[in-house]
C-alpha cells in the first residue's frame, strides 16, 4: 500500500475548509433567495446564516471523518497468530489442502481403475454391501465430513 507524503496540518486542512465554506455559502444563498417567499419580503438572514453555519459544520464533521477513515494502518498490524492470523494466509492453505487432496484422489483412481480391471478380468472382485466404495468417505453424524475445509 503506498503511503502518503508527511505533509503540513495546513495541507491536510485547506481542501475540507474550502468545500465546507463553499457549499456554506451556496446554502447560506439558496436558503436566504427561497426563504423569502418572492421579491416583495425580505430576505430571512437568520435562518439563511444558520442554514449555512449547519451545513458549514456538518461538512467539515464529514470531511474529518473521512481523512481519519482513510489513513492506512502499519502492516504490522495485518500479521497475526492464532486466532487473528489473515485470512489471506488461511485461504492460500485451505487451497492447498484441498488441492493436494484433488491430485491424490486423481492418482487413486487411476490406480484404482487399473487395479478394478484387472479385478474384473480375474472375476473375484469384492462387492461393497452399500456400493458406495470407501467406507471413510462417508460422513459421521455429527461430524464434518472434511474438518480440514473448515478453518
Amino acid at each position: 500500500m503506498a503511503h502518503r507524503p508527511k505533509r503540513g496540518l495546513k495541507a491536510d486542512i485547506k481542501g475540507p475548509l474550502i468545500i465546507a465554506a463553499v457549499l456554506g455559502v451556496i446554502a447560506f444563498a439558496g436558503v436566504a433567495i427561497f426563504g423569502a417567499g418572492g421579491t416583495d419580503h425580505q430576505a430571512p438572514l437568520r435562518l439563511a446564516l444558520s442554514a449555512g453555519g449547519g451545513v458549514f459544520v456538518v461538512t467539515l464533521v464529514v470531511c474529518a471523518t473521512l481523512i481519519i477513515a482513510e489513513k492506512p494502518n502499519d502492516e504490522e498490524l495485518g500479521q497475526g497468530t492464532g486466532v487473528n492470523r489473515r485470512s489471506a494466509d488461511l485461504y492460500a492453505q485451505s487451497r492447498a489442502r484441498r488441492q493436494a487432496r484433488e491430485r491424490a484422489e486423481e492418482q487413486g483412481a487411476g490406480s484404482a481403475s487399473a487395479s478394478a480391471s484387472g479385478a474384473d478380468a480375474g472375476g473375484s472382485a469384492s462387492a461393497d454391501p452399500k456400493g458406495s466404495g470407501a467406507q471413510g468417505d462417508d460422513p459421521k453424524y455429527g461430524q464434518r465430513a472434511h474438518p480440514e475445509e473448515h478453518n
